[in-house]
Protein backbone atom coordinates (compact mmCIF):
# COMPACT_ATOMS: atom_id res chain seq x y z
CA UNK A 1 0.00 0.00 0.00
CA UNK A 2 0.88 3.46 -0.79
CA UNK A 3 0.07 6.10 1.26
CA UNK A 4 -0.63 9.96 0.43
CA UNK A 5 -1.98 12.85 2.28
CA UNK A 6 -5.05 14.37 0.69
CA UNK A 7 -5.03 18.12 1.06
CA UNK A 8 -8.22 20.89 0.38
CA UNK A 9 -8.42 23.20 -2.17
CA UNK A 10 -8.44 25.39 0.97
CA UNK A 11 -5.24 24.57 2.32
CA UNK A 12 -1.64 25.43 0.80
CA UNK A 13 0.06 21.70 -0.26
CA UNK A 14 3.62 22.25 -0.39
CA UNK A 15 6.16 19.91 -2.35
CA UNK A 16 9.67 19.16 -2.25
CA UNK A 17 12.31 17.40 -4.71
CA UNK A 18 12.76 18.72 -8.76
CA UNK A 19 10.07 19.80 -11.02
CA UNK A 20 9.54 17.99 -14.38
CA UNK A 21 7.34 17.00 -17.15
CA UNK A 22 7.16 14.55 -19.21
CA UNK A 23 7.43 16.80 -22.42
CA UNK A 24 10.32 18.45 -20.85
CA UNK A 25 8.60 21.98 -20.62
CA UNK A 26 9.14 22.25 -17.22
CA UNK A 27 12.33 23.66 -16.05
CA UNK A 28 15.24 22.61 -12.46
CA UNK A 29 16.33 25.78 -10.74
CA UNK A 30 18.77 23.03 -9.51
CA UNK A 31 21.91 22.36 -10.81
CA UNK A 32 22.08 18.78 -10.10
CA UNK A 33 20.93 16.97 -13.54
CA UNK A 34 17.46 15.56 -13.59
CA UNK A 35 18.65 12.07 -14.85
CA UNK A 36 22.42 10.86 -14.64
CA UNK A 37 23.57 6.98 -14.70
CA UNK A 38 22.93 6.72 -11.24
CA UNK A 39 19.18 8.00 -11.56
CA UNK A 40 17.75 7.31 -15.33
CA UNK A 41 14.78 8.34 -13.78
CA UNK A 42 13.71 11.80 -12.13
CA UNK A 43 12.31 11.28 -8.84
CA UNK A 44 8.81 12.38 -10.10
CA UNK A 45 7.08 14.28 -12.73
CA UNK A 46 4.37 16.87 -13.03
CA UNK A 47 2.07 16.87 -16.36
CA UNK A 48 -0.26 19.99 -16.32
CA UNK A 49 -3.44 19.89 -18.71
CA UNK A 50 -5.34 22.74 -19.70
CA UNK A 51 -8.73 22.52 -18.59
CA UNK A 52 -12.34 23.67 -17.66
CA UNK A 53 -14.16 25.04 -15.00
CA UNK A 54 -17.56 23.33 -13.74
CA UNK A 55 -20.69 24.61 -15.34
CA UNK A 56 -24.11 24.99 -13.50
CA UNK A 57 -27.97 24.89 -14.54
CA UNK A 58 -27.31 28.20 -16.60
CA UNK A 59 -24.27 26.74 -18.59
CA UNK A 60 -21.99 29.45 -17.06
CA UNK A 61 -20.11 29.55 -13.52
CA UNK A 62 -18.73 31.89 -11.42
CA UNK A 63 -17.06 33.79 -9.98
CA UNK A 64 -15.68 35.15 -12.98
CA UNK A 65 -12.26 36.99 -13.83
CA UNK A 66 -8.54 36.82 -13.76
CA UNK A 67 -6.17 37.57 -11.28
CA UNK A 68 -3.19 40.14 -12.77
CA UNK A 69 -1.59 40.46 -9.45
CA UNK A 70 -0.64 38.52 -6.20
CA UNK A 71 -4.21 38.54 -4.50
CA UNK A 72 -4.86 39.22 -0.61
CA UNK A 73 -6.14 36.70 0.96
CA UNK A 74 -9.85 35.92 0.84
CA UNK A 75 -12.62 36.01 3.58
CA UNK A 76 -15.44 34.54 0.84
CA UNK A 77 -16.07 32.95 -1.65
CA UNK A 78 -17.37 36.21 -3.49
CA UNK A 79 -13.80 37.04 -3.24
CA UNK A 80 -12.22 34.38 -5.64
CA UNK A 81 -11.88 34.72 -8.94
CA UNK A 82 -12.16 31.73 -11.68
CA UNK A 83 -8.90 32.81 -13.74
CA UNK A 84 -8.70 29.62 -15.46
CA UNK A 85 -8.31 25.49 -14.78
CA UNK A 86 -5.67 23.32 -15.03
CA UNK A 87 -5.60 19.35 -14.52
CA UNK A 88 -2.04 17.76 -13.53
CA UNK A 89 -0.78 14.06 -13.35
CA UNK A 90 1.97 13.49 -11.06
CA UNK A 91 4.08 10.27 -10.80
CA UNK A 92 6.74 9.79 -8.06
CA UNK A 93 9.24 7.37 -9.23
CA UNK A 94 7.78 4.28 -10.07
CA UNK A 95 4.45 4.68 -7.99
CA UNK A 96 1.38 5.16 -9.02
CA UNK A 97 -0.06 7.76 -11.76
CA UNK A 98 -1.86 10.02 -10.01
CA UNK A 99 -4.17 12.43 -12.01
CA UNK A 100 -6.05 15.86 -10.22
CA UNK A 101 -9.16 17.10 -12.42
CA UNK A 102 -9.88 18.06 -8.80
CA UNK A 103 -10.34 21.69 -8.34
CA UNK A 104 -14.01 21.44 -10.66
CA UNK A 105 -15.88 19.35 -12.23
CA UNK A 106 -15.37 19.57 -15.99
CA UNK A 107 -12.59 18.43 -18.19
CA UNK A 108 -11.52 18.45 -22.19
CA UNK A 109 -11.27 15.23 -23.55
CA UNK A 110 -8.85 16.23 -25.94
CA UNK A 111 -6.25 17.34 -23.45
CA UNK A 112 -6.32 14.22 -21.88
CA UNK A 113 -6.87 11.46 -24.95
CA UNK A 114 -4.40 8.79 -23.86
CA UNK A 115 -3.61 9.81 -20.22
CA UNK A 116 -4.38 6.46 -18.31
CA UNK A 117 -3.84 7.75 -14.96
CA UNK A 118 -3.88 4.78 -11.93
CA UNK A 119 -5.52 6.98 -9.47
CA UNK A 120 -8.15 9.70 -10.49
CA UNK A 121 -8.31 12.61 -7.62
CA UNK A 122 -12.18 14.28 -9.68
CA UNK A 123 -13.88 17.00 -8.80
CA UNK A 124 -17.07 15.78 -8.14
CA UNK A 125 -19.45 19.01 -7.55
CA UNK A 126 -21.21 21.84 -9.63
CA UNK A 127 -21.29 19.97 -12.83
CA UNK A 128 -24.92 19.98 -13.09
CA UNK A 129 -24.59 21.52 -16.84
CA UNK A 130 -21.77 19.36 -17.74
CA UNK A 131 -23.07 16.06 -20.06
CA UNK A 132 -22.48 12.61 -18.50
CA UNK A 133 -19.56 14.43 -16.64
CA UNK A 134 -18.67 11.19 -14.72
CA UNK A 135 -18.93 8.73 -17.66
CA UNK A 136 -17.23 10.80 -20.03
CA UNK A 137 -14.07 11.17 -17.93
CA UNK A 138 -13.80 7.83 -16.51
CA UNK A 139 -14.45 6.24 -19.90
CA UNK A 140 -11.60 9.08 -21.43
CA UNK A 141 -9.17 7.88 -18.84
CA UNK A 142 -9.45 4.46 -19.57
CA UNK A 143 -11.50 3.62 -16.01
CA UNK A 144 -8.85 4.20 -13.21
CA UNK A 145 -8.73 1.87 -11.33
CA UNK A 146 -8.87 3.98 -8.22
CA UNK A 147 -11.15 7.13 -8.11
CA UNK A 148 -10.88 9.41 -4.97
CA UNK A 149 -13.99 12.32 -5.47
CA UNK A 150 -12.59 15.71 -3.86
CA UNK A 151 -14.55 18.88 -4.14
CA UNK A 152 -17.66 17.84 -3.34
CA UNK A 153 -18.06 19.46 0.49
CA UNK A 154 -19.61 22.68 1.41
CA UNK A 155 -16.52 24.39 0.70
CA UNK A 156 -16.94 27.01 3.74
CA UNK A 157 -16.87 25.52 7.07
CA UNK A 158 -13.42 25.84 8.38
CA UNK A 159 -11.23 22.57 8.27
CA UNK A 160 -10.48 22.28 12.04
CA UNK A 161 -14.30 22.47 12.83
CA UNK A 162 -15.43 18.77 13.41
CA UNK A 163 -18.83 19.36 11.57
CA UNK A 164 -16.53 19.81 8.34
CA UNK A 165 -17.22 16.26 7.28
CA UNK A 166 -21.11 16.44 7.68
CA UNK A 167 -20.91 19.14 4.61
CA UNK A 168 -19.62 16.52 2.20
CA UNK A 169 -21.91 14.37 -0.55
CA UNK A 170 -21.42 11.15 0.42
CA UNK A 171 -23.73 10.16 -2.29
CA UNK A 172 -21.31 10.86 -5.08
CA UNK A 173 -19.26 7.97 -3.76
CA UNK A 174 -21.97 5.20 -4.62
CA UNK A 175 -22.72 7.31 -8.35
CA UNK A 176 -19.45 6.72 -9.50
CA UNK A 177 -18.76 3.64 -8.06
CA UNK A 178 -21.70 2.20 -10.14
CA UNK A 179 -20.49 4.09 -12.96
CA UNK A 180 -17.13 2.52 -12.65
CA UNK A 181 -18.48 -1.20 -11.62
CA UNK A 182 -15.82 -3.67 -11.26
CA UNK A 183 -13.61 -1.92 -13.03
CA UNK A 184 -11.96 -0.42 -10.17
CA UNK A 185 -12.65 0.95 -6.70
CA UNK A 186 -14.15 4.70 -5.07
CA UNK A 187 -12.30 5.69 -1.54
CA UNK A 188 -14.42 7.82 0.74
CA UNK A 189 -11.94 10.58 1.68
CA UNK A 190 -11.99 12.46 5.00
CA UNK A 191 -10.42 15.91 5.62
CA UNK A 192 -6.98 15.70 6.24
CA UNK A 193 -6.36 12.56 6.56
CA UNK A 194 -4.12 10.36 5.04
CA UNK A 195 -5.21 7.50 2.12
CA UNK A 196 -4.27 4.27 1.49
CA UNK A 197 -3.51 3.84 -2.07
CA UNK A 198 -3.30 0.12 -3.62
CA UNK A 199 0.50 -0.47 -4.72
Amino acid sequence: MRRISTCSERSACRRRGRTTSSSSRAASTSATPLRSAESPRPAYTIEVFRSLHSQVGGYGFAPTGTLTQPPAAPSTIGDLVEGGSLGYQITVGSGPRVMFLSGTANFVEREVAGARPDVLVLGASGNAAVYDYFERVLKALGWPRVVVPSHHDDMVTPLDDPRVHDGVNRQVVDTLQDILGDRGRVLDPRHLEVLELPG
